[in-house]
């Protein structure tokens, strides 16, 4: 038998294999019919005001009929503003290049310390929504951001460095009730803008090669985006520092880690919606878990209690810094984990390609970028 006959013949067996196993299983397995909901659940707001300009933003969407394609719809036409105790109230406009998202009117406006501020919502149907009210709390500012080596057991060379704890230390005030969330980007600084495999320009091989960047800098950007909830409560510590707290983990690499880093300060309900989107995203996908879905927050349908509604708006006082950390290991005399990046082998030393602006690339320099 030649070869193509006889891969032929293998094919046809395989697939009939297939079929029979098929209609085997369907004759002891009864269907499963799972109930799916047809129409649309309930509103989902993620709402943020902070002390920092530009931080300011309201997005509105309706949870849709579970499909294959999008679970949420984007709410458009909405009337939205903020009130606070005073009545002064900013009223936000939908972006015109981001249906659902709003925006506020006085692109300068911040929230103030010591004020309290209620969100409020009217859809185009007329119903209308609010939050609790919510204080803004002033945030004590950052002492200190250090590194802490993350010793590993190698099966050759036994103890390795092999990276590095990212840690924080900062003072609670003496009041009660105070509660923190940290969030963190990272920033690296590029000098090709087009990296691929193959072979570069003169014909030597190479696992890694790319173009330069046309412009002078450009910089990756990194941020958390699984299991990324970082909240404290003060209940345990009140009045005293807040010592060792992780905010992230990085490998070992002879190169400085530019890391910036925000502290706010956010109300009970606020640590306690992200409390829940923590638990909820550490899912390990057993049986047992809790099922995925939208957690609600501070906000209510104040025209139909029956109305669903999910998500946050979180108030907060921002504190932020940057800094570089120092990953070269003077003081251990262990064996390192090496786990940079390779550097390139320029493609073509007369070409370039632009670094494009993007939500992981940027040609603007980091706010406490020194070096």
């Amino acid at each position: 038998m030649n070869i193509p006959a006889f891969a032929k013949l293998r094919k046809w067996k395989s697939l009939c294999l297939l079929l029979f196993l098929g209609a085997s299983l369907s004759t002891c397995v009864n269907p499963l019919e799972v109930g799916v909901p047809d129409e649309m659940q309930g509103l989902v707001v993620n709402a943020s005001l902070t002390t920092y300009p530009g931080l300011q933003e309201v997005r509105l969407y309706k949870s849709a009929a579970f499909t294959t394609r999008a679970l949420y719809y984007a709410v458009t036409n909405a009337q939205v503003w903020v009130e606070d105790e005073l009545g002064q109230r900013q009223f936000f406009f939908e972006s015109v290049k981001n249906s659902g998202i709003y925006l506020p009117q006085n692109r300068n406006f911040v929230g103030e310390i010591g004020r309290t501020y209620v969100l409020h919502i009217r859809t185009s149907d007329n119903q209308t929504f609010a939050s609790k009210p919510e204080k803004l709390k002033e945030t004590p500012p950052i002492k200190k951001i250090y590194p802490e080596a993350i010793i590993s057991e190698d099966p050759v060379s036994g103890q390795v460095l092999s990276g590095y704890k990212i840690l924080l230390d900062t003072d609670d005030p003496a009041s009660k009730g105070d509660y923190y969330r940290w969030s963190w980007v990272h920033y690296e600084r590029q000098g090709y803008c087009f990296t691929f495999d193959g072979i570069p320009f003169g014909g030597n091989l190479a696992t890694r090669i790319g173009f330069a960047c046309c412009e002078t800098e450009c910089w990756d950007i990194h941020r958390c985006y699984l299991n990324c909830t970082n909240v404290l409560s003060d209940a345990l510590i009140n009045g005293r520092s807040i010592s060792r707290q992780p905010l992230h983990s990085i490998p070992y690499c002879p190169r400085d880690y530019y890391i910036e880093v925000q502290q706010r300060s956010i109300s009970r309900d606020a640590y306690n919606y992200w409390r829940t989107v923590d638990q909820l995203s550490s899912n390990n996908g057993s049986i047992f878990d809790a099922a995925p879905a939208a957690v609600r927050g501070n906000i209510s349908c104040t025209s139909d209690s029956t109305l669903q509604v999910y998500g946050l708006f979180e108030v907060a006082d921002i504190y932020e810094t940057g800094v570089f950390i120092d990953r070269i290991p003077a003081q251990f005399t262990i064996p390192t984990l090496f786990t940079c990046e390779p550097t390139p082998i320029s493609a073509n030393p007369f070409e370039c390609r632009p670094c494009v602006e993007s939500a992981f690339r940027t040609r603007i320099k980091p706010k406490y970028w020194t070096k």
